[in-house]
């Protein structure tokens, strides 16, 4: 299924055209655009520790630890985890069991990945051979990104999942951002950025290549989208400037400074912090960033595992 866009770039069906001209996400419907808005930051945390919970048996979620990540992910598109009072070491990675419960089932099984699609973020680890030289097998830093910005419109990632198994020995700090804030404090300073995001085509992945040959076409496609699944707003970027190619015109330069400009500024939205051992994060794929890390000893690398799905969680 395609991104839902504006006209006339889209062409779906009826109910999708109403699920656009409705949507608070349309920069034409400023009054749902304000409504959402509101309620939004009504209360919005304003630190990592209020996203925090505290998990007994990741194996059998309570219905009060399931309220408790249900809500989290309702304000923030995200949660973090922390197994309390549980062997985890002994009973295993328990990221697959945790997300099942969250109704997570259409894993993304990328080349990455190992046979029940986690892959191991990890010096290293990557189950492609090809892909050990990328940099989520490395310890580099990882700018801003959303998961998944290579994949086709139908395989979008809208949830990415993280279980640490062992914490490197230094650094390896993310930084966590909403993407609806983003959206919101680009919409606020002008919607034309936000139209011209939406443009279908806007930033393209170039094709990847093999041995010379095509391993993964080119993929076109906008920033922001409204998902046809559910109306909820989807985000695709990456801050690289190597492997990317943004249509050449002078709204999109605007538009792309301007989100560049806004993810290098402070904002009280911004959350920070390192998943230690037995932490997880839970979320729908929002703006992340990984410091670099260094481990002490090459037998005791730094390892979190990582799940990505095509759709978001149900509670």
């Amino acid at each position: 299924m395609d991104f839902l866009q504006p006209p006339p770039t889209f062409r779906v069906e009826s109910l999708m055209t109403d699920l656009w001209q409705s949507s608070p996400f349309n920069p034409a419907n400023d009054d749902a655009y304000h409504a959402w808005r509101d309620a939004k930051l009504r209360d919005y945390p304003d630190s990592l520790g209020a996203l925090v919970v505290d998990i007994a048996d990741p194996f059998a979620l309570s219905q009060t630890e399931r309220e408790a990540i249900r809500t989290r992910v309702a304000k923030c598109n995200l949660a973090i985890y922390r197994l309390r009072g549980h062997d985890h070491a002994r009973a295993g990675n328990p990221l697959r069991a945790i997300t099942a419960q969250l109704g997570l089932e259409e894993i993304d099984h990328n080349l990455g990945a190992g046979e029940e699609g986690l892959s191991a973020l990890s010096p290293g680890g990557s189950a492609h051979e090809p892909f050990a030289a990328y940099i989520p097998y490395r310890q580099a830093a990882i700018g801003w990104h959303t998961d998944g910005y290579y994949n086709p419109p139908h395989r979008q990632i809208r949830s990415l999942c993280l279980h640490c198994e062992r914490p490197a020995d230094v650094g390896g700090e993310n930084a966590l951002w909403d993407h609806e804030i983003a959206y919101i404090r680009l919409r606020d300073k002008d919607p034309e950025i936000i139209r011209t995001l939406m443009t279908d085509g806007v930033m393209t992945i170039p094709a990847r290549l093999e041995g010379g040959q095509v391993a993964r076409p080119e993929r076109p496609g906008p920033v922001f989208a409204i998902d046809p699944r559910d109306g909820h707003l989807h985000m695709r970027f990456t801050n690289r400037t190597i492997s990317i190619r943004w249509r050449q015109d002078a709204a999109t330069r605007e538009a792309v400074a301007a989100l560049k400009e806004l993810l290098e500024a402070p904002s009280p939205h911004l959350f920070r912090g390192r998943l230690e051992a037995g932490w997880g994060l839970l979320s729908h794929n929002p703006l992340h960033t990984r410091e670099a890390f260094h481990d002490q000893l090459p037998e005791a690398k730094r390892t979190l595992y990582r799940a990505r799905f095509f759709q978001r969680m149900t509670f």
